[in-house]
């Protein structure tokens, strides 16, 4: 699957995608019903990532 920017569309929610973060990182994440992205690593979530894009699979 080839990356799809945010600002094309969003997964459905509570779908587990990968997503891509504005500091370069690769993780697991969904959308929860609001619309609003979470993202599975408290790591990665703890620096305040913003997901940039996502893709299935």
């Amino acid at each position: 699957m080839t990356w799809k920017s945010v600002k094309h569309g969003l997964p459905r929610a509570f779908t587990r995608v990968w997503v891509l973060t504005d500091t370069g990182r690769e993780t697991t994440g969904y959308v929860k019903s609001d619309g609003e992205w979470f993202i599975n690593c408290p790591r990665i979530r703890a620096t305040g990532a913003v997901v940039l894009r996502w893709k299935e699979g």
